[in-house]
Protein backbone atom coordinates (compact mmCIF):
# COMPACT_ATOMS: atom_id res chain seq x y z
CA UNK A 1 0.00 0.00 0.00
CA UNK A 2 1.50 3.32 -1.03
CA UNK A 3 1.75 6.00 1.62
CA UNK A 4 -1.27 8.13 0.85
CA UNK A 5 -3.90 8.16 3.60
CA UNK A 6 -2.53 11.01 5.71
CA UNK A 7 -1.83 13.34 2.82
CA UNK A 8 -5.44 13.25 1.66
CA UNK A 9 -6.50 15.31 4.66
CA UNK A 10 -3.62 17.77 4.25
CA UNK A 11 -4.88 18.92 0.87
CA UNK A 12 -8.14 20.10 2.44
CA UNK A 13 -6.00 22.48 4.50
CA UNK A 14 -3.46 23.36 1.84
CA UNK A 15 -5.69 24.10 -1.11
CA UNK A 16 -9.42 23.72 -0.76
CA UNK A 17 -9.94 24.49 -4.45
CA UNK A 18 -7.39 21.94 -5.70
CA UNK A 19 -8.45 19.28 -8.16
CA UNK A 20 -8.85 16.31 -5.86
CA UNK A 21 -8.83 13.78 -8.68
CA UNK A 22 -5.23 14.69 -9.59
CA UNK A 23 -2.59 12.50 -7.94
CA UNK A 24 1.08 13.35 -7.91
CA UNK A 25 3.39 10.38 -7.40
CA UNK A 26 7.01 10.73 -6.30
CA UNK A 27 9.93 8.34 -5.88
CA UNK A 28 12.56 9.00 -3.19
CA UNK A 29 15.92 7.46 -4.04
CA UNK A 30 19.62 7.56 -3.18
CA UNK A 31 21.33 10.16 -5.37
CA UNK A 32 24.18 7.79 -6.30
CA UNK A 33 22.68 4.30 -6.38
CA UNK A 34 19.09 5.24 -7.35
CA UNK A 35 17.90 2.70 -4.77
CA UNK A 36 14.62 3.59 -3.02
CA UNK A 37 14.78 5.03 0.49
CA UNK A 38 12.44 4.86 3.47
CA UNK A 39 11.93 8.55 4.18
CA UNK A 40 10.25 10.69 6.85
CA UNK A 41 8.11 13.22 4.98
CA UNK A 42 6.53 16.18 6.79
CA UNK A 43 4.41 19.14 5.72
CA UNK A 44 5.27 22.01 8.03
CA UNK A 45 2.27 24.27 8.59
CA UNK A 46 -0.26 21.49 8.12
CA UNK A 47 1.55 19.53 10.87
CA UNK A 48 1.28 16.32 8.89
CA UNK A 49 3.90 13.61 8.49
CA UNK A 50 4.28 10.10 7.10
CA UNK A 51 7.03 7.54 6.65
CA UNK A 52 7.27 5.98 3.21
CA UNK A 53 7.46 2.25 2.75
CA UNK A 54 10.60 0.54 1.49
CA UNK A 55 9.80 1.42 -2.11
CA UNK A 56 10.21 5.13 -1.33
CA UNK A 57 6.94 6.06 -3.05
CA UNK A 58 4.44 8.62 -1.80
CA UNK A 59 1.56 10.53 -3.36
CA UNK A 60 -0.02 13.95 -2.89
CA UNK A 61 -3.47 14.61 -4.35
CA UNK A 62 -4.45 17.97 -5.81
CA UNK A 63 -2.98 20.78 -7.87
CA UNK A 64 0.53 21.46 -6.56
CA UNK A 65 0.55 24.96 -8.08
CA UNK A 66 -2.14 26.01 -5.58
CA UNK A 67 -0.28 24.81 -2.49
CA UNK A 68 1.69 27.20 -0.30
CA UNK A 69 3.16 24.95 2.40
CA UNK A 70 6.69 23.56 2.81
CA UNK A 71 7.66 19.89 2.63
CA UNK A 72 10.70 18.30 4.30
CA UNK A 73 12.31 14.95 3.43
CA UNK A 74 14.58 13.43 6.06
CA UNK A 75 16.53 10.17 6.32
CA UNK A 76 19.16 9.27 8.87
CA UNK A 77 22.67 9.69 7.38
CA UNK A 78 21.36 11.82 4.49
CA UNK A 79 21.23 15.56 3.92
CA UNK A 80 17.78 16.95 4.61
CA UNK A 81 15.79 18.17 1.61
CA UNK A 82 13.42 21.10 2.19
CA UNK A 83 11.32 22.74 -0.53
CA UNK A 84 7.96 24.32 -1.27
CA UNK A 85 5.13 22.07 -2.40
CA UNK A 86 4.87 24.16 -5.56
CA UNK A 87 8.44 23.17 -6.45
CA UNK A 88 7.33 19.54 -6.76
CA UNK A 89 5.30 20.38 -9.86
CA UNK A 90 6.61 18.38 -12.81
CA UNK A 91 8.91 16.14 -10.75
CA UNK A 92 8.59 12.40 -10.27
CA UNK A 93 11.93 11.48 -8.66
CA UNK A 94 13.67 13.15 -5.72
CA UNK A 95 17.30 12.24 -5.06
CA UNK A 96 18.74 12.49 -1.56
CA UNK A 97 22.48 12.76 -0.96
CA UNK A 98 24.36 10.99 1.81
CA UNK A 99 25.77 13.25 4.50
CA UNK A 100 29.48 13.34 5.27
CA UNK A 101 29.70 11.81 8.74
CA UNK A 102 32.54 11.34 11.15
CA UNK A 103 32.44 8.33 13.44
CA UNK A 104 33.65 8.90 16.96
CA UNK A 105 34.36 5.24 17.69
CA UNK A 106 36.83 4.63 20.48
CA UNK A 107 38.04 1.11 21.09
CA UNK A 108 38.44 0.63 24.81
CA UNK A 109 37.79 -1.77 27.64
CA UNK A 110 35.22 -0.32 30.00
CA UNK A 111 35.47 -1.61 33.56
CA UNK A 112 32.38 -0.11 35.18
CA UNK A 113 28.78 0.59 34.26
CA UNK A 114 25.77 2.40 35.65
CA UNK A 115 22.00 2.41 35.04
CA UNK A 116 20.54 5.84 34.40
CA UNK A 117 16.91 6.81 34.99
CA UNK A 118 15.92 3.59 36.78
CA UNK A 119 12.23 3.18 37.62
CA UNK A 120 9.57 0.64 38.60
CA UNK A 121 7.54 -0.60 35.66
CA UNK A 122 4.33 -0.38 37.70
CA UNK A 123 4.82 3.39 38.04
CA UNK A 124 4.33 3.96 34.31
CA UNK A 125 0.66 4.82 33.76
CA UNK A 126 0.86 7.82 31.41
CA UNK A 127 1.93 7.66 27.78
CA UNK A 128 3.03 10.07 25.06
CA UNK A 129 2.27 9.45 21.41
CA UNK A 130 -1.52 9.32 21.55
CA UNK A 131 -3.83 12.26 20.93
CA UNK A 132 -3.56 15.33 23.14
CA UNK A 133 -6.06 18.14 23.69
CA UNK A 134 -8.37 16.65 21.09
CA UNK A 135 -5.71 16.67 18.37
CA UNK A 136 -3.36 14.06 16.96
CA UNK A 137 0.19 13.62 18.21
CA UNK A 138 2.09 15.85 15.80
CA UNK A 139 5.69 15.14 16.77
CA UNK A 140 8.19 13.10 14.80
CA UNK A 141 10.52 12.17 17.68
CA UNK A 142 10.71 12.34 21.46
CA UNK A 143 14.12 12.44 23.14
CA UNK A 144 15.11 11.77 26.75
CA UNK A 145 18.10 13.64 28.15
CA UNK A 146 20.68 11.71 30.18
CA UNK A 147 23.60 13.06 32.20
CA UNK A 148 26.69 11.15 33.37
CA UNK A 149 29.81 12.24 35.25
CA UNK A 150 32.26 10.81 32.69
CA UNK A 151 33.18 11.73 29.13
CA UNK A 152 33.84 9.15 26.39
CA UNK A 153 31.56 6.58 27.99
CA UNK A 154 29.73 3.90 25.96
CA UNK A 155 25.99 3.34 25.68
CA UNK A 156 25.47 -0.41 26.08
CA UNK A 157 21.71 -0.87 26.38
CA UNK A 158 18.37 0.85 26.83
CA UNK A 159 14.93 -0.21 27.97
CA UNK A 160 11.74 1.67 27.15
CA UNK A 161 8.17 1.06 28.23
CA UNK A 162 5.23 1.50 25.90
CA UNK A 163 1.47 1.09 25.83
CA UNK A 164 1.03 -2.49 24.73
CA UNK A 165 -2.61 -3.42 24.18
CA UNK A 166 -5.22 -3.16 21.48
CA UNK A 167 -8.66 -1.83 22.28
CA UNK A 168 -11.82 -3.40 20.90
CA UNK A 169 -13.92 -0.64 19.36
CA UNK A 170 -16.18 -2.83 17.25
CA UNK A 171 -19.27 -1.65 19.09
CA UNK A 172 -20.87 1.75 18.52
CA UNK A 173 -18.95 3.91 20.96
CA UNK A 174 -21.17 6.93 20.41
CA UNK A 175 -24.31 5.29 21.77
CA UNK A 176 -22.81 2.54 23.86
CA UNK A 177 -21.35 3.16 27.30
CA UNK A 178 -19.71 -0.27 27.65
CA UNK A 179 -16.12 -0.43 28.80
CA UNK A 180 -13.53 -1.04 26.12
CA UNK A 181 -12.33 -4.63 25.82
CA UNK A 182 -8.59 -5.20 25.97
CA UNK A 183 -7.68 -7.67 23.25
CA UNK A 184 -4.04 -8.49 22.58
CA UNK A 185 -0.62 -6.91 22.66
CA UNK A 186 -0.14 -4.79 19.57
CA UNK A 187 2.70 -5.03 17.09
CA UNK A 188 4.78 -1.95 16.53
CA UNK A 189 8.07 -0.84 15.03
CA UNK A 190 10.09 2.32 15.56
CA UNK A 191 13.61 3.68 15.27
CA UNK A 192 16.02 4.55 18.06
CA UNK A 193 18.25 7.59 17.62
CA UNK A 194 21.18 8.53 19.87
CA UNK A 195 22.17 12.20 19.90
CA UNK A 196 25.02 14.24 21.33
CA UNK A 197 24.16 17.53 23.03
CA UNK A 198 24.27 20.66 20.92
CA UNK A 199 26.65 22.82 22.96
CA UNK A 200 25.14 26.09 21.76
CA UNK A 201 21.47 25.26 22.50
CA UNK A 202 21.44 22.35 24.96
CA UNK A 203 19.12 20.50 22.57
CA UNK A 204 19.76 17.16 20.82
CA UNK A 205 22.59 17.62 18.32
CA UNK A 206 24.36 15.29 15.92
CA UNK A 207 23.75 11.54 15.65
CA UNK A 208 26.16 9.45 17.71
CA UNK A 209 25.26 6.23 15.89
CA UNK A 210 25.36 6.09 12.10
CA UNK A 211 23.72 2.65 12.03
CA UNK A 212 19.95 2.57 11.62
CA UNK A 213 18.44 0.97 14.73
CA UNK A 214 14.94 -0.27 13.89
CA UNK A 215 13.05 -2.06 16.65
CA UNK A 216 10.09 -4.40 16.23
CA UNK A 217 8.14 -5.65 19.25
CA UNK A 218 4.87 -7.53 19.54
CA UNK A 219 4.71 -9.40 22.82
CA UNK A 220 5.91 -7.07 25.56
CA UNK A 221 5.32 -3.64 26.99
CA UNK A 222 9.08 -3.35 27.48
CA UNK A 223 11.65 -3.12 24.73
CA UNK A 224 15.11 -4.15 25.97
CA UNK A 225 17.67 -3.18 23.36
CA UNK A 226 21.30 -4.32 23.49
CA UNK A 227 23.49 -1.68 21.84
CA UNK A 228 26.98 -3.04 22.47
CA UNK A 229 27.55 -4.08 18.87
CA UNK A 230 27.16 -0.45 17.76
CA UNK A 231 29.99 0.79 20.05
CA UNK A 232 28.18 4.09 20.67
CA UNK A 233 30.65 6.44 22.33
CA UNK A 234 29.24 9.37 24.32
CA UNK A 235 31.86 12.11 23.98
CA UNK A 236 30.29 14.57 26.42
CA UNK A 237 28.57 14.26 29.78
CA UNK A 238 25.11 14.68 28.25
CA UNK A 239 23.37 12.66 25.54
CA UNK A 240 19.84 11.92 24.32
CA UNK A 241 17.98 8.70 23.49
CA UNK A 242 15.13 9.35 21.06
CA UNK A 243 12.23 7.39 19.63
CA UNK A 244 11.53 8.13 15.97
CA UNK A 245 8.01 7.26 14.91
CA UNK A 246 7.55 5.35 11.67
CA UNK A 247 4.30 6.92 10.62
CA UNK A 248 3.29 4.26 8.12
CA UNK A 249 0.27 2.08 7.41
CA UNK A 250 1.25 -0.67 9.85
CA UNK A 251 1.77 1.67 12.80
CA UNK A 252 -1.37 3.71 12.20
CA UNK A 253 -4.43 3.30 14.37
CA UNK A 254 -7.48 5.36 15.23
CA UNK A 255 -8.61 6.85 18.51
CA UNK A 256 -12.08 8.22 19.20
CA UNK A 257 -12.16 11.46 21.19
CA UNK A 258 -15.36 13.06 22.49
CA UNK A 259 -15.73 16.83 22.11
CA UNK A 260 -17.76 19.07 24.39
CA UNK A 261 -20.93 18.15 22.47
CA UNK A 262 -20.26 14.47 23.22
CA UNK A 263 -19.67 13.82 19.53
CA UNK A 264 -16.97 11.29 18.72
CA UNK A 265 -14.11 12.46 16.54
CA UNK A 266 -11.80 9.96 14.86
CA UNK A 267 -8.13 10.87 15.28
CA UNK A 268 -5.24 9.01 13.66
CA UNK A 269 -2.28 8.12 15.87
CA UNK A 270 0.85 6.07 15.36
CA UNK A 271 2.32 3.40 17.59
CA UNK A 272 4.14 3.17 19.90
CA UNK A 273 2.91 5.25 22.84
CA UNK A 274 5.96 5.81 25.06
CA UNK A 275 5.72 5.76 28.84
CA UNK A 276 5.99 8.90 30.97
CA UNK A 277 7.42 8.73 34.48
CA UNK A 278 5.16 10.34 37.12
CA UNK A 279 7.98 12.25 38.80
CA UNK A 280 8.72 15.87 39.63
CA UNK A 281 12.22 16.53 38.36
CA UNK A 282 13.59 20.04 38.76
CA UNK A 283 14.47 19.99 35.05
CA UNK A 284 12.33 19.03 32.07
CA UNK A 285 14.32 16.29 30.33
CA UNK A 286 12.04 15.54 27.35
CA UNK A 287 12.48 17.17 23.95
CA UNK A 288 10.13 16.83 20.98
CA UNK A 289 10.86 17.22 17.26
CA UNK A 290 7.99 19.03 15.53
CA UNK A 291 7.01 18.80 11.85
CA UNK A 292 9.47 21.59 11.05
CA UNK A 293 12.12 19.27 12.49
CA UNK A 294 12.90 21.69 15.30
CA UNK A 295 13.54 20.45 18.83
CA UNK A 296 11.26 22.01 21.46
CA UNK A 297 10.64 21.20 25.15
CA UNK A 298 7.88 18.61 25.62
CA UNK A 299 5.88 19.90 28.58
CA UNK A 300 2.52 18.23 27.91
CA UNK A 301 2.63 16.37 31.23
CA UNK A 302 4.23 19.16 33.28
CA UNK A 303 4.69 19.81 36.15
CA UNK A 304 4.98 16.05 36.67
CA UNK A 305 6.11 13.76 33.87
CA UNK A 306 9.47 15.40 33.25
CA UNK A 307 11.08 12.17 31.97
CA UNK A 308 10.32 9.41 29.50
CA UNK A 309 10.19 5.81 30.71
CA UNK A 310 13.58 5.02 29.19
CA UNK A 311 16.51 3.50 31.09
CA UNK A 312 20.06 3.64 29.82
CA UNK A 313 23.01 1.41 30.76
CA UNK A 314 26.30 3.23 30.29
CA UNK A 315 29.82 1.75 30.61
CA UNK A 316 32.80 3.87 31.62
CA UNK A 317 36.30 3.73 33.07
Amino acid sequence: MKIFLTFISCIMWLASSAQQEQRNTFHLVDAVTNKPLTVSVSIVRAKLAITTENDGVFMIPGDLKLMTDTIIFSVQNYDQLKMSLKALEGLDTLRLSKAILKNNHIKSTFLKDTLLNDFEDSDVVYFAGLHQNGEGFNYLQLAQRFDIDKTNSRLDAIQLNRLSFNINTNHDIVNNDKMYDYLDIEYTKFKVRIYDIDPSTGKPGKDLCTDIIEIKIADSKKARIDLKKYNIIIPNKTFFVAVEWMRDYYNAHYTYVFNYKRDAEKIISYKPAIGILPIFNKNLNIWAMDTSRNWIPYDTFSPFGTDLAIKAKVAYN
